[in-house]
């Protein structure tokens, strides 16, 4: 499975029960593990999928399981 890397969102963590908001940061994915969060990544090797995440959530490890159950997050 080629590598995902998931651009300039807003990423979502957790860090001891908080919220942590990472804004403008990349999200590496390869195959199903997070490979690494971080500014300026790039895809490793040849091939891959570049995602523009600009304006967008990322919110790793969450499955929204509620239409609604997101906006929780950014409050």
């Amino acid at each position: 499975m080629a590598p995902i890397l998931l651009q300039q969102g807003t990423v979502l963590t957790h860090e001891h029960g908080h919220v942590v908001i990472l804004k403008e940061h990349d999200v590496l994915v390869e195959g199903n593990v997070i490979k690494e969060i971080g500014k300026g990544l790039s895809l490793p090797g040849a091939g891959g999928r570049i995602i523009s995440c600009r304006g967008k959530i990322i919110s790793p490890g969450f499955v929204d399981t509620h239409h609604h159950l997101w906006q929780t997050q950014v409050f």
